[in-house]
């Protein structure tokens, strides 16, 4: 069975909660926060939201999560 992982970004004063859908498994739940704790090592090598934004999505996405959009 699959299940939302959603994620409050943040860049500057830009913000928008992004939803991502996996399996709901211990495996995938402990990627999840392994994922959460490198995104910040991510958002180091932007300098606007739109390229943190899309950097972020391709990061959860090559993690196994799929954007959903709500």
């Amino acid at each position: 069975m699959k299940k939302p992982y959603i994620i409050g970004l943040k860049f500057g004063t830009w913000r928008n909660e992004v939803w991502f859908s996996a399996e709901d498994s211990e495996e995938m739940n402990q990627k999840w926060k392994e994922a959460v704790d490198g995104l910040e090592e991510v958002g180091n090598s932007y300098t606007n939201s739109n390229e943190f934004l899309t950097a972020a999505v391709e990061y959860f996405e090559e993690k196994g999560f799929s954007r959903i959009q709500r």
